[in-house]
């Protein structure tokens, strides 16, 4: 066991400083074999068709009546769904969602290539726990460059590729049933330089400490390397201005941050650390998904690079390891040219990192590549439906056009497949999820992975049909 630290020691410091270790070989099948099924089967119930790229949902307090969904393209939609007990028809599609707010002219110009391929656009929706009193809420969007940001890693004289903004937002009858956004209301919280289109994060959440937690990605590019990435990488970086790779905590009614648009909870584990007050914890390629459970718990869906997705419990002050690891094995960049790779299974070394709860791999059995591309967190079941669910966490799998994948963990943090009576294969590229007033859960997908066409759809997950 000695030998092992002392061996882990040479790969970390190794690492630190970006050398590759020559003598690593990639694992060509990190986690041997397939991932089981779950002995729970569900149905998916449409609610909304004819989106381009669904990526978010929320519920606004107070509104038990509606999802509000944001489309990557630039829109939030309000989308009524099911409710008995306040006397509405039971068939959501008898009513029309409608357009809550559009900041598509916000945005960068969207869609690369003929597919239209693109992680920037609309990225989350959160309203604050004082919605039905202040009418505020907040969204997370990918645009141009507008002068100096609050956070770069840019060398000077090098452009970004777009800037990741958080806007706070307000209606203008706050309380009142369907009250409309009041467009004049806009408020810059922050605004971040992104080196590169990808690994944007962008979930926000509040807390049930009321705090609104924001999740960065690296700032893209692969191998947390390159232009606008710190020697070792913008995740491990906690040097002044460097948020990416982060997921940040911030109070959006203080104004004691260094901007004076937002607030720096006293609390933060770095509070003091020249350009780090605002970070939570550190760490992260690209955790484009998170949500908060019952029991208080913060959980993130951390996008690997080549081989490992994984599910981190997100606390305060930790690091989850990127690029030194990927899941719980090491990684290798590989250096500037060649793509990164894992080459060892670490779990628990090097000390002072934070493994995921559960990871699975791009392949099957035998080194098959599978079609298993980017992990989308979603939620703990707590609703009333699908019981044979409570109290598991309900996950998917990106797969791009078509090839999606539903999860849960099941005992001892085991992945498992969530099958989808008279879906097999899935035939949708998951985006996202959304629960609503009633802890129900919802898909958020689309047919082609893109922002190409108009084939993104809400469903909800309901019994299977025996």
């Amino acid at each position: 066991m000695k030998t092992r630290r002392l061996i882990i020691g040479a790969v970390l410091a190794a690492a630190i400083h970006g050398q590759a270790l020559a003598q690593q070989v990639p694992l060509a099948d990190p986690i041997p074999g397939p991932i089981p099924a779950s002995p729970v089967q569900v149905g998916l119930e449409t609610v909304m068709t004819g989106l381009v790229s669904p990526v978010a949902g929320a519920v606004a307090p107070g509104d038990r009546t509606h999802l509000y969904v944001a489309d990557q393209a630039g829109q939030v939609w309000r989308v009524p769904i099911a409710n008995r007990e306040d006397g509405d028809d039971d068939n959501p599609a008898n009513r029309q969602p409608e357009l809550f707010l559009d900041v598509s002219k916000l945005l960068v110009p969207l869609g690369l290539g003929p597919g239209k391929y693109d992680e920037r656009g609309l990225l989350g929706i959160a309203f604050h726990p004082q919605f039905k009193v202040n009418g505020l809420f907040y969204t997370f969007t990918s645009q141009p460059v507008k002068g100096a940001a609050d956070f770069s890693t840019m060398p000077a004289g090098v452009a970004p590729n777009c800037q990741s903004v958080v806007t706070e937002w307000r209606v203008q009858r706050p309380g009142k049933r369907n009250s409309p956004v009041d467009l004049s209301s806009a408020r810059e919280l922050l605004r971040i330089d992104k080196p590169q289109f990808n690994h944007n994060g962008g979930a926000l959440v509040f807390g049930p400490d009321q705090m609104l937690y924001v999740a960065l990605g690296d700032g893209g590019g692969a191998d947390d390397e390159g232009v606008g990435h710190a020697p070792e990488g913008n995740a491990q970086s906690l040097a002044p201005g460097n948020v990416l790779g982060k997921i940040l905590r911030i109070d959006p009614l203080g104004r004691n941050a260094a901007n004076g648009k937002y607030g720096i909870p006293p609390d933060n584990p770095f509070v003091g650390k020249p350009g780090a007050d605002e970070i939570f914890a550190y760490g992260f390629r690209n955790p484009f998904r998170m949500a908060f459970d019952d029991a208080g718990r913060l959980i993130a869906g951390e996008v690997g690079q080549n081989a490992i997705e994984e599910v981190d419990v997100v606390t305060a002050g930790a690091n989850y390891g990127w690029r030194i690891k990927e899941g719980t094995f090491l990684f290798d960049t590989a250096g500037p040219t060649a793509p990164g790779f894992v080459y060892a299974d670490s779990p628990g070394l090097p000390a002072g990192l934070t493994d995921p709860i559960a990871q699975y791999d791009h392949t099957d059995a035998a080194g098959q590549p599978a079609a298993r591309t980017a992990v989308i967190g979603g939620y703990v079941y707590r609703g009333h439906q699908l019981r044979q669910l409570r109290g598991q966490y309900v996950f998917g799998d990106y797969s791009g056009s078509g090839g999606g994948h539903l999860f849960v963990l099941g005992r001892n943090n085991q992945v498992q497949n969530l099958g989808v009576a008279g879906r097999d294969p899935l035939g949708l590229a998951v985006l996202g999820f959304a629960r609503d007033d009633r802890d129900e859960l919802y898909l958020l997908a689309s047919g082609t992975g893109t922002l190409l066409g108009k084939t993104g759809v809400v469903m909800k997950l309901v019994r299977a049909p025996r």
